[in-house]
């Protein structure tokens, strides 16, 4: 083999090596910043995951305040029928007559 074929041989083994080498090192580097970005996208779904937790928490109170409202609310319409009968009636009589108004046109 002459002198030329052996370096160029040496040149292109080294060439491999380097290419190796540079390979690994890239795999490394994309590693490390895969792990960042799952650490990343895991502590976002947890602060997510807190803020729809404490969003769900909320809704439940605002729901359970609504339920209480509207079962009060009733309460007090049942006792003002019992107290002025005829006033209700009269109120529902209207409500219905109207009603039949708009339904006709």
């Amino acid at each position: 083999m002459s002198k030329s074929a052996k370096n160029a041989s040496r040149s292109t083994t080294a060439l491999h090596e380097q290419l190796d080498q540079l390979s690994a090192a890239l795999r490394d580097v994309a590693k490390a910043e895969g792990d960042e970005a799952i650490k990343a996208t895991s502590e976002a779904a947890r602060r997510i995951a807190e803020r729809a937790s404490a969003i769900a928490e909320e809704l439940a109170e605002k729901a359970d305040a609504v339920a209480a409202a509207t079962a009060k609310g009733r309460g007090q319409l049942e006792q003002a029928i019992r107290d002025q009968p005829l006033m209700a009636v009269s109120l529902a009589a209207a409500a219905g007559f109207v009603l039949a108004l708009l339904v006709r046109r």
